[in-house]
């Protein structure tokens, strides 16, 4: 679920399980640069530019910081982390992280 699609008193929610996940996240400078908007560099298309920083970032926000990203995929679906989880599969995985990075509400949350 996108952060925009949140509504009623559940954003006070979702936003105060958020604070921590991300200013966990924002303190690693290898981690956050994945949210952060940047130039893409002369001669790179878009699409190869993103490709080389998922590749140079992602790793250190899967590995370094798992119960966050979980804790943050939790939130948005509305669940614990736990039950999070325990329903965690790569399909579920990739398509959350696909869906948190096409946000752009959550993103400017992020950045």
């Amino acid at each position: 679920m996108k952060l925009s699609e949140i509504k009623g008193e559940r954003c006070l929610d979702v936003i105060a399980d958020l604070i921590e996940p991300i200013a966990n996240i924002a303190a690693d400078p290898e981690a956050s640069r994945l949210f952060k908007p940047e130039k893409t560099p002369e001669g790179m298309t878009a699409a190869e530019f993103a490709s080389r920083k998922a590749r140079e970032c992602a790793p250190a926000l899967l590995k370094g910081h798992k119960e966050d990203v979980i804790a943050i995929l939790a939130a948005l679906e509305g669940v614990s982390p736990e039950e999070y989880a325990e329903g965690l599969d790569m399909l579920k995985l990739v398509g959350g992280l696909v869906e948190l990075l096409s946000d752009e509400a959550l993103l400017a949350f992020l950045s």
